[in-house]
């Protein structure tokens, strides 16, 4: 009956095809229209009876089953039926609901993809905002192949092309298929219960939902609404997935849905279509052959199982396979089904979980033991990132608020990270192996090249709500106020006890004698002196004799500094104040990031320098009205650091050698504290600085390395420990960084002895 409507339809728009065509293609002169006239008659008497036949056919149709007393009580039951499931598909979609409880839900569900800077893939993180544990990677191209057969089994009369909403509105467009739903179904679906009762002797039959209702039923049954979804409302929901993901050829419908579906299970957590290529193939869904995407097909269905024993692995790959050359021989869509099959045939069972050979390196070998850790893209990313995955999320979160990434402004869906994957990884294990007898709970290690990139970094439970002080190394950034102001090396600060709150006109009160201390005792002593009066006087003693100068430091140029070095108050009081006891509240990355800057502008004024990066670049999408543009974006960090003019004027020749100066004392003046580090071999140390206050400890400085310069943290907190064992500690963290550093074969060499025992 449904074709008999659909052939009527057909007729009537080749008809009025025609007759635009015959008046189209005429002159218009009078014996040209009379000619026209009459083969428009011709068409329209022909197609009228053609359309009549058709007519009369459903009458005796009719008729038939009018006679037939028994077939037509079931079909006036079916045709009541058919109405009323026609009223549950009407309808507009529900907008409103969509953007505030289904739209944030599928944003949160999407991963982001972590690459090293040598493009390597080493897994996935949630986006800052987002609490789901296991996110899927978002698709950005669905592969055609793939989606072909996978449209042509479950849902071959989907239509991304129909705008209608209501039965009459499909008339003219698609009869068949409107708001994600095949119409026909309740016909098809009741042919093919009786045919199963027929056969099987059983009712028991599923229903053959569309994709449109399968994303539904995923959908719902990992974020339920607050009242319980019945068939009904979940057919009613049909249409607000539909016309809200339908768009650009149902892209986000695909993405959404094969990002929901579970193709592979580990650990009881499912992930999607492009985790699951990854881990199996360790391909990119552009680079996954026809063979490959007829076996993801096949997982649509029977997703994989991680966690069986190898023997249940094997034969669910078998079964995966067999169900795989069954599509590709039954499509119609496909020509060479021979050669599909035949590489089908020749997969052998994969390395689960897949890496590349870059970095099976790193990996070593997939054992039973660390299978697990790898089995997903979360775990995997925890397995390679290490300590450093935590300092990657911190810096998103910070890019996420300054960018004003959010649901409803962008999709972050890949991420380059500044730094090479094996040497953090080998590092991590290194520090780890050998400070385990230190037996430290909070701890930072990191270095820093020239070109703002990560070499070195560790952390262990250092990921900060509240960023300690800084303390003693507050005078690094002092230090670069008193040289622009025109202070030397040799200037004298009064070193005298002040008040919190220094008013301007406490720095006119006299100093004793024997309370001045020069630049460099200043800044070699472990202590953090009472700064506050050097922003307003010092003294100096030339040929003239000796001189007090009265000159204030500008705010200007204090807010310089706190703007190009990022640096943050803890009291959010008067900036000089807090910078000169110390009191910024700066975690170990904000302190090596500012240090990295300095450095080059220090050593290298006249070079383009780059600043810390440890997120090279984003990959996203725009957001509008809950539609993912197609089209990906990018912010790009890896540029050149910019500073404003004022701050520029820091660093003017003569400027450095006062600072330079200053910033070596504490490692080559007999009264540093910081002597010990000049013992190293292959490495000169041109500056330092260490601060200890109120359990948190630090060293910071610069060393040299073939004429390159390497800036470096190290941070431990622990309110236990003396002077003596802090130093101790301290040192040994740097011993063991510096020869990660001269001989980093010794720290590969160390970890892959762990990994195969010889």
């Amino acid at each position: 009956m449904i074709e008999m409507f659909w052939s009527i339809k057909l007729k009537l728009t080749a008809m009025l095809n025609e007759v635009k065509w015959s008046i189209f293609i005429r002159k218009h002169d009078v014996k040209s229209l009379k000619k026209s006239f009459s083969m428009v008659l011709e068409i329209i008497i022909i197609h009228s009876i053609l359309i009549a036949s058709d007519i009369v056919k459903f009458f005796n149709f009719m008729k038939e089953m009018i006679t037939q007393k028994l077939i037509f009580i079931p079909l006036s039951i079916m045709f009541l039926l058919f109405g009323v499931y026609l009223s549950f598909i009407n309808g507009q979609a529900d907008k409103e609901l969509f953007n505030e409880k289904v739209f944030p839900k599928l944003y949160y569900d999407t991963g982001i993809e972590i690459r090293d800077s040598q493009n390597r893939f080493a897994g996935t993180v949630a986006g800052p905002q987002s609490t789901v544990t296991n996110p899927s990677l978002f698709i950005e191209k669905t592969p055609s192949l793939f989606w072909s057969l996978l449209k042509e089994k479950y849902d071959p009369k989907l239509d991304f092309d129909s705008n209608a909403t209501t039965f009459f509105e499909a008339l003219s467009e698609n009869i068949t298929y409107y708001n994600g739903i095949d119409i026909s179904s309740p016909f098809s679906e009741s042919r093919r219960l009786v045919h199963h009762f027929i056969t099987e002797q059983s009712l028991a039959l599923k229903p053959k939902l569309t994709l449109t209702q399968q994303l539904i039923n995923i959908f719902l049954k990992k974020h339920p609404f607050d009242t319980p979804s019945n068939n009904i409302a979940r057919l009613k929901l049909a249409k607000t997935f539909f016309h809200s993901l339908k768009a650009n050829d149902g892209a986000n419908f695909k993405s959404w849905l094969l990002l929901e579906k579970k193709f592979f299970i580990a650990d009881g957590k499912g992930y999607g279509f492009k985790d699951t290529a990854e881990i199996f193939f360790g391909k990119s869904l552009d680079e996954l052959s026809n063979a490959q995407e007829a076996i993801l097909v096949a997982m649509y269905a029977k997703p994989f199982h991680l966690n069986q024993s190898l023997q249940e692995q094997k034969k669910a790959w078998e079964n995966i396979k067999s169900d795989a050359i069954e599509i590709v021989d039954n499509s119609d869509i496909i020509k060479n089904h021979y050669n599909i099959i035949s590489n089908i045939k020749k997969m052998h069972f994969p390395k689960i979980p897949y890496f590349s050979d870059s970095l099976m390196e790193v990996v070593g070998e997939i054992t039973s033991k660390n299978r697990e850790q790898f089995s997903s893209l979360p775990t995997r990313s925890n397995a390679l990132l290490q300590s450093s995955k935590a300092v990657v999320r911190q810096e998103l979160d910070k890019l996420f608020k300054v960018y004003s990434i959010s649901p409803k402004s962008q999709l972050v869906t890949k991420v380059s990270i500044n730094f090479e994957l094996n040497k953090i990884f080998y590092f991590n294990h290194y520090l780890k192996e050998q400070l385990e007898p230190l037996n430290l709970s909070n701890m930072w290690v990191s270095v820093v090249n020239e070109e703002g990139k990560m070499i070195r970094l560790y952390q262990k439970n250092t990921i900060y709500q509240r960023p300690p002080q800084i303390g003693n190394l507050g005078k690094i950034f002092s230090a670069l106020l008193f040289a622009d102001r025109g202070d030397k090396y040799y200037s004298q600060y009064c070193n005298k006890k002040a008040t919190s709150e220094i008013p301007m006109e406490e720095g006119l009160k006299k100093c004793s004698s024997n309370a001045w201390v020069d630049a460099r005792r200043v800044f070699s002593s472990n202590k953090m002196l009472p700064l506050y009066d050097g922003f307003i006087k010092y003294k100096e003693r030339d040929r003239r004799g000796e001189n007090t100068y009265y000159k204030p430091i500008h705010i200007n140029k204090i807010e310089a500094l706190y703007q190009n070095l990022d640096l943050v108050s803890l009291e959010n009081n008067e900036p000089r104040v807090d910078l000169g006891a110390g009191k910024l509240g700066m975690n170990p990355l904000d302190v090596q990031t500012a240090l990295h800057k300095i450095t080059q502008l220090l050593y290298h004024p006249n070079h383009t320098f780059y600043g810390l990066k440890l997120v090279k670049s984003l990959e996203y999408h725009d957001i509008n009205k809950s539609v993912i543009d197609p089209t990906s974006k990018f912010f790009s960090f890896d540029s050149p650091e910019q500073v404003t003019p004022t701050f520029k004027k820091f660093f003017t020749k003569e400027k450095r050698i006062t600072l330079q100066t200053i910033f070596k004392t504490p490692i080559y003046k007999s009264y540093g504290s910081l002597q010990w580090l000049r013992n190293y071999i292959n490495i000169k140390f041109v500056f330092a600085q260490e601060s200890h206050k109120n359990g948190t400890h630090w060293l910071v400085g610069v060393f040299k390395k073939a004429n390159k310069y390497y800036s470096f943290t190290i941070f431990i907190e622990d309110k236990t420990l003396n002077t003596k064992q802090i130093k101790e500690k301290i040192k040994s963290i740097l011993e063991t960084t510096i020869k990660s550093i001269n001989n980093e074969r010794e720290m590969k060499f160390n970890y892959m002895k762990q990994i195969f025992r010889d």
